[in-house]
């Protein structure tokens, strides 16, 4: 209750010294600040994004206040938040000549050079404020950190954090963004343990519970995730982020229906949550009920008609249902949205193949590899519709064209070989055969839908008996 009511005190105090700052302005009255004061006032426009009040207020500080060095570096702190940050480096030039020893001008000179780029300056500002600081040495360490981090110099961030933390081990400001960091660094284990640190001291924070839930997911501890998610939900049931990414780890455990009931949960909190709304049906798209999941799809594109995957996800539904004609007019809605996702054009390939129109699915097919040319099961299928077409030597190069992207998928070198032997070339189709063996044993009876009799040959079976897997441990099967 005392800091509440210091709080409540503290802003009625602000809102008095502005009223008449700003009757001082508008030249109703004149005043009288003390330094302190004009430090407050500046600072509220500051935050308040008011750039050119806070300059007023440097002004008619300085003049009541002539030779003031707080004055000074508080002007040229305003100009460097306005972004005029080399007028404000000049400044703060001329107050390092005058007062040397004053650590507040290291430490703004120190933050401009960031704005400018000039991180090794920067630091080595840094340090000269730290060697002047005798106290509050902690909080000065930690406002280095950010400095830092704004420009996205984790690591240079953390060298701050770190002299911080062994100040302080307990400060939950600096244990926050210990994490950010490793976690911006890519270092998830790490910025774990600095979260679970954090909410040893302090466990009901729903946004340290609701970041350690997404670094488990990245890491597909999608059990964990879930469980951090809870717990951000226990503490805020209106955290619809929280609600949103637990369905998203349920969904990928496969526990589609719990997940289906958590992205309700969601779009009660969130009704213009497009994403929700989509990935609602796609979780009723795994479990093949697919009417139900066009409805959410459709509930998805009225919330945003703009959005592709809406419409993309009512073409697989009806893809998935054989209503060919019903999918290829829902992909293309899609497709005019977003013509480069290749997701969209393979879906477009499926549906023209099976509506007979090979020569549309070869565009889409085509259009699907030049977008993302590691699609594999894209260029077999291009390869495959040539074939179909009585161009063997054409699907033969397709996958030559594709082995750039494709030389490791045990696939690609089956339907190879299936090419050429259906051309007669038995070298080259052995070749291929065996590198398929190698790369993805299992997958070799796909030569059949090229060559129905090669398997029966003695040189293949002879392959096969060589690469069985149960000789050869620790290959692929």
């Amino acid at each position: 209750m005392d800091k509440e009511k210091d709080f409540f005190q503290e802003d009625g105090e602000l809102q008095e010294i502005l009223g008449r700052f700003e009757n001082m302005r508008k030249q109703l009255n004149a005043y009288f600040f003390d330094v302190f004061e004009f430090e407050k006032i500046i600072d509220h426009y500051l935050d308040t994004n008011h750039f050119n009040r806070a300059i007023d207020a440097v002004s008619f500080g300085k003049k009541q206040h002539p030779g003031s060095t707080t004055l000074e570096i508080k002007e040229a702190q305003v100009y460097a938040e306005k972004g005029d940050s080399q007028k404000a480096l000049e400044m703060v030039g001329r107050l390092e000549l005058i007062d040397k020893s004053n650590n507040e001008v290291f430490m703004l000179k120190g933050m401009i050079l960031n704005q400018l780029g000039k991180v090794t300056d920067a630091e080595q500002a840094f340090e000269k404020a730290l060697e002047l600081s005798y106290e509050n040495v902690e909080e000065i360490l930690y406002d280095i950190s950010l400095s830092f981090q704004y420009v996205n110099q984790y690591k240079t961030a953390l060298l701050y954090l770190e002299k911080a933390y062994k100040r302080n081990s307990r400060k939950l400001t600096v244990l926050y963004d210990m994490a950010y960091c490793h976690d911006r660094l890519h270092d998830i284990d790490r910025s774990i343990s600095y979260y679970e640190a954090y909410l040893d001291i302090e466990p009901y924070s729903e946004n340290v519970w609701y970041n350690l839930g997404l670094l488990y997911f990245k890491k597909e501890n999608f059990r964990k995730a879930v469980d951090c998610y809870d717990y951000s939900i226990a503490i805020n049931d209106q955290y619809s982020s929280a609600v949103f990414n637990k369905a998203n780890a349920l969904a990928n455990l496969g526990e589609y229906e719990d997940a289906i009931e958590t992205y309700k949960d969601c779009i009660l909190l969130e009704p213009e949550n497009v994403l929700a709304h989509c990935y609602l049906g796609e979780s009723l798209e795994k479990l093949e009920q697919y009417e139900e999941a066009i409805g959410w799809y459709e509930k998805a594109t009225k919330v945003d008609a703009s959005y592709s995957e809406g419409w993309y996800g009512i073409a697989v539904c009806y893809l998935f249902q054989k209503l060919y004609r019903d999918a290829l007019f829902y992909v293309n809605k899609a497709i005019v949205l977003d013509d480069e996702n290749p997701d969209f054009w393979f879906t477009l390939g499926n549906i023209q193949a099976h509506l007979g129109a090979n020569t549309d699915a070869i565009k889409a097919y085509s259009r699907t590899c030049e977008l993302d040319p590691y699609d594999d099961e894209a260029w077999i299928n291009l390869a495959h519709l040539k074939f179909k077409q009585g161009a063997t030597e054409k699907a033969i190069n397709v996958l030559k064209d594709s082995y750039t992207h494709t030389i490791n998928i045990g696939i690609v070198n089956f339907h190879l070989s299936a090419y050429y032997h259906y051309q007669g070339n038995s070298e080259q189709a052995l070749k291929f055969f065996e590198e398929g063996l190698k790369l993805e044993y299992s997958e070799y009876r796909s030569v059949v839908k090229v060559s129905p009799m090669m398997l029966e040959e003695s040189d293949y079976i002879a392959l096969l008996e060589k690469y069985l897997p149960s000789r050869n441990p620790g290959k692929k099967n």
